[in-house]
């Protein structure tokens, strides 16, 4: 019994064996077809020229053993050398890269359309273009920019749209002196963008003038007082030097204004004459151009008996 049972477990390990042989044999041998999309490198290219290739996609048919088209390594690739290439359109063919274990059955085109442009530079002054208004009072210089120049580098049909290198500042905020830092655009005859053109500076810093503009109007000064003189006494005469005062400010300002006030003048329980140097009260944003002080004389006198 007991040589029995070890026949059959060397049966069993005989035919595992052979079954472990048989599927290793098959799965080495099996093999399976497998597209890749890549797309399509330059090897080689000039950094003069610019170039485009048409289709920019390729179809790779792989043949070989599923494990290498599954995880390809390398990947596959294709590319197009252009160590040789002159300017001008060219059909060039496309050098495959096919991953280990695997080959290259055919490739969808095996020949793509090559474009080769030569890079032109070209120098060309920062401009500022400043966008919207100064706010009210106030008035905008002649912008200052740095870099003053910058250069334009692509193929000659783009750089031939570009009309002007700007860099934008905006206005609407302007205080003395406005300075900005903004993106450098090459822009077009029409104020658009052109595309596939490169700047050598990415971005220009502006310096906008800004400018307060005052008006000026002459206001007479009031005197103010404050309190009464003492029982038995009474104000009879108030004036002022100078009794006019030139003040400036933005127009709006100036336009609700009609006359310029003194700081009080205490006058309570005044028995003589008051005389002193006071300051002016003005709103603000308005200065006095001429005097921002003023000589107050307050004649005060006793009643007389009869009245």
């Amino acid at each position: 019994m007991l040589r029995q049972n070890l026949g059959y477990k060397i049966l069993a390990l005989l035919l595992a064996i052979f079954l472990w042989f048989w599927v290793t044999i098959t799965q080495r041998n099996a093999v399976a077809t497998q597209p890749a999309t890549v797309r399509v490198g330059m090897h080689g290219l000039n950094k003069r020229i610019v170039a485009q290739v048409n289709p920019k996609t390729v179809r790779l048919i792989l043949r070989g053993r599923p494990d290498a088209l599954q995880s390809p390594l390398p990947p596959p690739q294709a590319y197009v050398d252009l160590k040789r290439a002159q300017v001008g359109r060219h059909m060039v063919k496309v050098v495959p890269v096919v991953p280990v274990g695997a080959r290259l059955v055919r490739i969808e085109p095996p020949h793509v359309e090559l474009t080769l442009e030569p890079i032109i530079i070209k120098a060309m002054k920062v401009e500022a273009n400043v966008i919207g208004a100064a706010p009210a009072g106030y008035v905008l210089g002649q912008p200052q920019v740095s870099p003053a120049a910058a250069t334009v580098s692509g193929v000659p049909a783009a750089v031939a749209q570009v009309r002007h290198v700007v860099v934008n500042v905006d206005a609407a905020s302007a205080r003395p002196d406005l300075v900005q830092t903004n993106i450098l655009r090459a822009v077009d005859e029409s104020g658009e963008e052109v595309e596939g053109v490169t700047l050598s500076r990415s971005q220009a810093r502006i310096v906008l003038p800004v400018e307060r503009v005052l008006s000026y109007q002459t206001e007479p000064v009031v005197v103010r007082t404050d309190g009464a003189p003492a029982p038995g006494y009474r104000v009879t005469a108030v004036s002022v030097r100078p009794a006019v005062v030139t003040i400036a400010g933005e127009a709006q300002r100036l336009q609700q204004l009609d006359h310029v006030r003194t700081v009080m003048v205490d006058i309570d329980g005044a028995t003589a004459d008051i005389n002193r140097v006071v300051a002016l009260v003005l709103p603000d944003g308005v200065t006095s151009v001429s005097d921002s002080r003023v000589q107050v004389s307050i004649r005060i006198e006793a009643l007389r008996r009869s009245e």
